[in-house]
């Protein structure tokens, strides 16, 4: 039981698993049609088909739910992209960009629901998560120089790639998630952003085509 009296279930469990995603997809439907204000715990829990009794297993109310899954989301993708990496011999953990942007791909809907500017707090600490990622992996390599300093190639990074995926959830995801995964990290110079080889070019696809079909 957390500090708001909630039970806490693993998040792993699968009946946990399903039932998060009926509500995520129950949420995406009902913001089409409604503002976060007018969506209640009865709406939600009637579109997702389950009871409240099961919603308050896991949520103490509806910002409780909002809340819980910004943060599942933002957990959920950096598990789903983590990768090894060993620039300086040591192993430290890295972002691999194919299996970020196929995440993004398959979870789309939940995520462009969250980048939507009535989630006020996903942004900011989703680029905050990003940050503080890049830096932990800063701080680990080797950096000829700070030039530019850290925090400004942490920043510039973040905020590159979320806004990049954020364009392409806005483009209905036209290109390919291994191609655009491939043309981001052609974009970033590891060379003179030595920060930015934390984005790996791991698990990419490279046959498949441009746009989707």
């Amino acid at each position: 039981m957390n500090e708001k009296g909630v039970t806490i279930i693993s998040q792993t469990d699968p009946r946990v698993v399903r039932t998060n995603e009926r509500l995520r997809m129950a949420l995406s439907h009902l913001l089409q049609q409604n503002s976060l204000k007018q969506i209640s715990v009865q709406k939600l829990t009637q579109t997702a088909e389950i009871t409240r009794g099961t919603f308050y297993l896991h949520y103490q109310d509806k910002v409780d739910f909002f809340e819980q899954t910004e943060q599942q989301v933002i957990d959920e993708w950096l598990v789903a992209a983590k990768t090894t990496l060993a620039p300086n011999g040591e192993p430290v953990s890295g972002f691999a960009l194919g299996p970020a942007l196929r995440f993004a791909d398959d979870h789309h809907q939940i995520l462009a629901v969250l980048l939507h500017p009535q989630f006020t707090q996903f942004r900011p600490r989703l680029i905050q998560r990003f940050e503080q990622e890049l830096s932990h992996f800063g701080e680990q390599v080797d950096r000829l120089n700070d030039e530019p300093p850290l925090d400004v190639q942490v920043a510039f990074l973040a905020t590159a790639f979320i806004g990049l995926v954020q364009h392409w959830l806005r483009d209905d995801r036209r290109y390919r998630p291994d191609y655009l995964a491939n043309s981001f990290y052609q974009m970033i110079t590891p060379e003179t952003m030595p920060v930015a080889a934390w984005f790996a070019p791991v698990g990419l696809d490279l046959t498949v085509g441009v746009e989707k079909a």
